[in-house]
């Protein structure tokens, strides 16, 4: 028997070649492949038997297209021939060769395929070129740079009926660009898929998360298609409305995915597919195994998907310092890179705030962004959620947040196994999409009203001045607020009690807890610390990070608070009653000088719906950006602890420097990575002490004008000169004093009351600072960030967003600070 139908053909025929083999297989699982059949390996021997053809002939490809086919020979093809074409107006031939997709070797587009066969001469001529093939120059030397010895004519032929699609594509089931296994990539263009394996057409480009089956798209120019003519293939140009759209839906892109993944997991390893798909039938064309995997991997040791590449810095990113403290991680990376990246860009369409997020990725251990320009919203984009943004986010908490935090806290007191171990840390990451979908979901519309008033405010004052405008917006509760309030009245607690006051008076922070241990009250006092922290301790030193301890494991954090409320004499209330009084005359005067009372009456609506959401740019921090990564980190620990017992790593918290395919695949199949995590701990390190740029590329004025919307300032101030320093004025007022730059939070102990804090950006860790500042001065941020918002509550000027005055102020320089106008003019140098 010379041909084989492949629904009749054993599955692992040695006869139909690779190409023959996989479709014979995909054939048998159900899979949709086009009917067909294959010419196996005997036929060519057959033949050249029958010419008395040797292989070693010089001229052996012309011999064999000059052959004939023996009647037995023929009949048998064209009667298999003939039957396929009572189905199909025509078929496409294709050589399938024994050694073709070898491990190790992909032979892929070194033999021959043939489209749109209608008759016997055709076919038959056909069947002799991919038997030619086999000998040609091109596969000879590409046997022999693959060191494949094959000697035998070992090539087979498929025959299948030809769908005429109206689209197709190449399915890679691992990205071959960033060899991430849990993305698979599709390449897909209109017409007969020709044109892209040929290299004619730059194809729609899509990433598809293999779990979660979230889809990255890039549209491609589509130049050209293929399709059937009266003879052969016949190209035809795109039209304008072909090349501006994608040529698959979301849903048909989610369908190929489906069907990738059961290849995949058919054949136990990734695998690349053609496919086409006609009258809206997903048609599967071939499948051949990715063969170079281990050479990618050795290449991609340390490249993950979600890091900016050399072809990347052709494009303008933005370091997203101001939201995020870089260095990360590369665990944190891992996990939040591409949640940030799914959250911002869903939400950026639903909600528009200017700019489209494109990208998130990671560059020396900084998250940068690639943003686009959007368009402006609607007129009344968000205006529905307006009046209960507050409540909205609340809700979203209880039913999305809470109850996941239940979750963790349970796995964090679990002792796992390590595939309980592999399924959490997979829910956690899985996880994170929904929660940053939720984060920038809440978020969004809150800065829509708070961007909608302000044009009004401006419109109506007549000016850009935004410090006032802010001012308007302070004492209102927030959970930062209320979590100091909280410190502050434990103060009081110690201040009433003179045994509790000595000790806090005479104390280093350091020493308090062992301090108090020794007295009933203190340990009195300890248990209270303590139920404080399991509500409000969620947070960490390092704020977007797992790496650093949270409150709720050490006490030291609040204690040294409290320590600092009771030596600075601060007291909350009193202080909140001033911001609340400025806030309420600053409003009452700016409204009464509003002459047009529908006017007024407009303003004062969106004034109390934007006051009522004030709440918000605080609250999502404490309950999604702090509370989500302290409690996985409390659950990662155990899943350290496991990898270092099963001698993975050394330490559970060396577990921050593996990725989370490092975890993934160690769970499984534990290997000492320890060498890794030390060499990535040094470059960390080696990250924290470089200074990250602003961005990366060569942006025009236009792209870093859309760029200080979304991060604040990105370049030093033109105005600047050896004693003045500009930056965005944040939090109204003047102040003159001596600077003290504080880096991190284990330089706290050196601020003193009446200094002028200068820092690279704030998070809530620092807002026990603000108590004894005078002003505030940042390198980044803008006037919605951490460091102006609290600021303002405080009542203190801030400068923000200089991008040099860490570097350009030294400690003990005394210096004046206009909140007002945004500038810093240096006194006298220490």
């Amino acid at each position: 028997m010379y041909s084989v139908l492949f629904r009749q053909a054993e599955a692992s025929s040695q006869l139909a070649g690779a190409k023959g083999m996989n479709l014979i297989k995909l054939t048998k699982h159900g899979l949709p492949v086009p009917d067909g059949f294959v010419i196996q390996t005997n036929a060519l021997t057959r033949f050249m038997e029958d010419n008395h053809l040797h292989q070693t002939s010089e001229s052996i490809e012309k011999e064999i297209i000059a052959g004939t086919f023996s009647d037995e020979l023929k009949h048998e093809l064209t009667n298999s021939f003939y039957k396929l074409r009572d189905s199909y107006r025509s078929v496409a031939v294709r050589s399938s060769s024994a050694s073709e997709d070898l491990e190790g070797a992909s032979f892929a587009g070194q033999y021959e395929t043939y489209l749109n066969i209608k008759t016997e001469e055709e076919f038959l001529a056909k069947v002799k070129e991919c038997w030619a093939s086999f000998f040609s120059g091109r596969v000879s030397s590409y046997k022999k740079k693959m060191n494949n010895q094959i000697a035998e004519p070992l090539m087979g032929v498929v025959v299948q009926g030809l769908i005429d699609s109206d689209v197709s594509g190449v399915i890679f089931s691992r990205n071959p660009v960033t060899h991430d296994d849990r993305e698979l990539l599709i390449s897909a263009s209109y017409g007969l898929g020709e044109a892209i394996v040929s290299g004619s057409v730059t194809p729609d480009t899509f990433i598809v998360n293999k779990s979660s089956f979230e889809i990255q798209k890039e549209i491609g120019a589509k130049e050209i298609y293929m399709e059937s003519a009266a003879e052969g293939i016949a190209e035809r140009d795109t039209s304008e409305d072909m090349r501006s759209r994608f040529c698959l839906t979301d849903e048909q892109v989610i369908e190929l995915a489906e069907i990738t993944k059961k290849t995949e997991n058919l054949y136990g390893y990734p695998v690349d597919i053609e496919f086409g798909i006609a009258d809206h039938h997903v048609y599967l064309l071939q499948a051949r195994p990715i063969t170079t995997i281990e050479q990618d991997k050795k290449a991609s040791e340390e490249e993950r998907s979600f890091m900016i590449t050399d072809a990347d810095m052709n494009d303008f990113w933005i370091n997203m310092e101001s939201n995020i403290e870089g260095p990360i991680s590369p665990l944190f990376s891992s996990i939040i890179v591409p949640a940030m990246e799914y959250g911002l860009k869903k939400n950026m369409r639903k909600f528009p705030i200017g700019a489209v997020a494109e990208a998130v990725k990671l560059y020396r251990g900084h998250i940068y962004s690639k943003n686009q320009g959007g368009h402006h919203p609607d007129e009344n984009c968000g205006k529905e959620l307006f009046p209960i943004l507050s409540e909205r986010m609340y809700d979203i908490i209880k039913h999305t947040y809470l109850p996941f935090y239940e979750t963790l806290d349970q796995l964090a007191q679990t002792d796992h196994t390590a595939e309980s171990a592999l399924d959490a840390f997979r829910k956690l990451k899985a996880f994170y999409l929904t929660a940053y979908d939720e984060h920038f979901n809440i978020v969004f519309p809150q800065m829509l009203l708070t961007n909608k008033l302000q044009v009004m405010y401006q419109h109506i004052q007549g000016e850009s001045e935004n410090a006032h405008f802010y001012e308007m917006l302070t004492g209102k509760m927030n959970k930062s607020l209320e979590t100091d309030r909280l410190l502050w009245l434990f103060s009081v607690e110690v201040q009433e009690n003179p045994n509790l006051l000595s000790i806090f008076k005479n104390t280093k922070p350091e020493q308090l807890q062992e301090k108090l241990k020794q007295t009933d009250e203190g340990k009195q006092f300890l248990r209270n610390i303590h139920e404080f922290l399991q509500e409000y301790g969620w947070r960490s030193v390092k704020s977007h990070d797992l790496i650093e301890q949270t409150w709720a494991e050490n006490p030291y954090y609040a204690l040294a608070n409290i320590q600092n409320y009771v030596r600075n004499g601060y007291h909350f209330d009193n202080e909140f009653q001033k911001t609340k009084e400025k806030r309420e005359a600053l409003y009452n005067e700016f409204l009464e000088n509003i002459e047009d009372p529908n006017l007024r009456k407009e303003f004062d609506r969106y004034y109390q719906w934007t006051l009522n959401a004030a709440n918000i740019m605080d609250d999502h921090h404490f309950y999604i950006d702090a509370m989500l990564d302290a409690k996985a980190r409390a659950f990662l620990l155990k899943v350290g602890e496991l990898l270092a017992e099963n001698g993975v790593i050394q330490d559970r918290e060396d577990l921050w420097f593996l990725y989370d395919d490092d975890v993934e695949n160690a769970l499984l199949h534990p290997v000492s990575l320890q060498d890794k995590a030390e060499k990535r701990r040094q470059a960390f390190h080696e990250y924290e002490l470089a200074k990250a740029p602003a961005y990366l590329g060569n942006p025009t004025k236009e792209q870093l004008k859309i760029a200080e919307e979304i991060v604040g300032a990105v370049i030093e101030d033109e105005k600047n000169t050896e004693n003045h320093i500009f930056g965005i004025a944040a939090s109204s007022g003047i102040a003159t004093g001596p600077v003290k730059v504080i880096r991190d939070a284990s330089e706290f102990s050196r601020f003193a009351s009446g200094n002028i804090l200068v820092c690279k950006m704030t998070t809530p860790l620092w807002t026990s600072l603000f108590q004894d500042a005078k002003a505030i001065i940042t390198d980044t941020g803008g006037i919605l960030s951490h460091a102006a918002i609290i600021a303002r509550e405080y009542g203190i000027p801030a400068v923000l967003g200089t991008r040099t005055a860490t570097e350009r102020l030294r400690d003990g320089d005394i210096i004046t600070v206009d909140g007002s106008n945004g500038k810093i003019t240096v006194v006298s140098r220490a």
